[in-house]
């Protein structure tokens, strides 16, 4: 007889946690087509409150691919911003006569054929995650009838997807504590890990289109990127803030926080009951490898290439860049110019992602803005 949990799974597939999210929207999508047809498009655009960006994080639509909704303002598109003061949902019956054609927001919808839409603001706790949204091609698809049918589908996905954020979340807010509890954040700034970060996605955001990268990569890369120096928090202080160079003791001990990163990392994992969803395998990667170095000198596995998953590699690029235009208790800060210069050297010589590193050179206007608005304390 097969085990209770693998039978609730195989009835209720949408609950299988280690099944990517985007395929159970695809599949909660096509259940929500089979009562209300007219449903195009289902969608979900992730809030980052440090900067307050709307991003999509997951999409489908049953006609083809979408144009993702580009990154804007949440404070840009006051409609938006109204329901997530509030609280509440919103049904436009017809998007060209009902929002004004001023917005951005509004071109956009209006550029993909849409008439009506559906949209409700998901919240984790007080922290608002992002909007879900159902759109149609047709008018006034949205009626209380319409809405009840697809009640119970719209409440599942939202369910889904406030679980899954909202655990990403917890966890990035668990290694903050972890740090401030150990004091590395005068090692590690809260600014330097917002940096890293918001580099990381600015590399991924301008690969997607090359590489056909889903709209989560980017986004997940956000959360996960301010991680990859996790296992610090063990490491003495006496090595951390040494100000010279380390000894060759110091050194092997200051390795080992690539180690003591997968440790910590898991135990976060079983501790917030994590282990099911795919997503974290993209952790591991930038735990593991982010000082792993393309022509295989890099610690602790001496990977090559291929061999070192590309959100290492963005977040190596990131990392390093970083470290050259910040003061560290060992060297002073490099303007961006001589940072550039030793990063094209880097991806020359055979070290770092060349095409990581154009991609962060090329976005020389938002690098400078990150580094403008993160600033350590």
């Amino acid at each position: 007889m097969r085990p209770v949990r693998e039978r609730i799974l195989q009835t209720f597939p949408s609950l299988d946690q280690s099944v990517p999210l985007v395929d159970r929207l695809v599949l909660l999508h096509s259940r929500m087509r089979a009562v209300v047809p007219s449903v195009e498009r289902v969608a979900f655009a992730v809030h980052h409150s440090s900067n307050d960006l709307l991003s999509t994080y997951v999409s489908h639509s049953a006609s083809g691919t979408v144009q993702p909704f580009s990154d804007h303002r949440l404070a840009a598109i006051p409609r938006l911003a109204r329901l997530a003061e509030r609280r509440c949902c919103s049904v436009v019956h017809d998007i060209a006569a009902e929002l004004s054609p001023q917005s951005d927001h509004t071109r956009w919808l209006l550029d993909q054929g849409w008439r009506s839409s559906y949209t409700l603001p998901l919240f984790w706790g007080e922290e608002l995650l992002g909007f879900l949204f159902l759109n149609a091609f047709d008018p006034a698809v949205f009626t209380p009838p319409a809405l009840q049918r697809l009640q119970p589908h719209v409440e599942l996905l939202a369910s889904l997807i406030t679980q899954e954020l909202g655990q990403l979340s917890n966890l990035r807010l668990a290694v903050r504590l972890a740090q401030e509890l150990t004091h590395l954040h005068d090692i590690e700034t809260g600014a330097h890990l917002d940096r890293v970060s918001q580099y990381s996605r600015l590399i991924a955001r301008a690969l997607a289109p090359e590489l056909g990268l889903a709209c989560d990569f980017a986004e997940d890369l956000y959360l996960f990127a301010a991680l990859h120096d996790v296992g610090k928090v063990a490491i003495p202080d006496e090595v951390l803030r040494k100000p010279g160079p380390l000894d060759s003791s110091e050194r092997r001990t200051m390795d080992t926080h690539v180690s003591r990163g997968l440790e910590v990392v898991e135990q976060m994992i079983e501790g917030l009951h994590m282990a099911a969803s795919p997503k974290l395998e993209m952790l591991r990667h930038v735990v593991a490898g982010h000082h792993e170095l393309l022509d295989g000198s890099g610690y602790p596995f001496g990977l090559q290439g291929e061999q070192i998953r590309l959100e290492a590699r963005i977040v190596a690029v990131a990392d390093v860049y970083d470290a050259l235009t910040q003061v560290r208790v060992y060297k002073p800060a490099l303007d961006p110019a001589e940072a550039e210069e030793i990063l094209q050297g880097m991806a020359a010589a055979g070290l770092l992602d060349r095409r990581c590193v154009q991609a962060l050179l090329d976005a020389r206007e938002q690098r400078l803005a990150i580094a403008a608005a993160y600033v350590d304390s």
